[in-house]
């Protein structure tokens, strides 16, 4: 009994380092994609969800990658964890805005509940 108590602990925490691992290893892969790279695939993704069209694409493309420049400049500025916070969620609010004008209404509306829904499990 005890024999086998000590093996489901063993998996359990074989499991859970091994989670741990794969989450790593996403954040590491994430940080080594150039802007390019995390444009494409953040606009990739908007398409599949969002069924784009070529223009919408092109014009998402080009926000996507203009606020992710933004966003690692502000990594390699001088300023607290608090200001960078503060400068990256006026560059999100900025991007929302503009994709308000790119998306349809209804795209527009699937994008924000895209977005809590993240957020809703971020804080989980």
């Amino acid at each position: 009994m005890k024999t086998l108590k000590l093996i489901l602990a063993s998996l359990v925490i074989s499991f859970g380092v091994n989670a741990q691992a794969v989450r790593d290893t996403k954040q590491e892969t994430e940080k080594r994609r150039t802007p390019d790279e995390r444009a494409k695939f953040q606009t990739e993704k908007m398409k599949n969800q969002l069924s784009l069209t070529n223009e919408q694409f092109e014009k998402a493309y080009q926000i996507n990658l203009g606020i992710i420049q933004k966003n690692q400049a502000l990594q390699e500025q001088k300023m607290t964890t608090e200001e960078r916070k503060i400068a990256v969620k006026q560059n999100n609010e900025a991007r929302m805005a503009m994709f308000k004008n790119v998306l349809t209404a209804e795209q527009f509306l699937k994008m924000q509940d895209k977005v809590k829904e993240k957020k809703s499990t971020k804080k989980d």
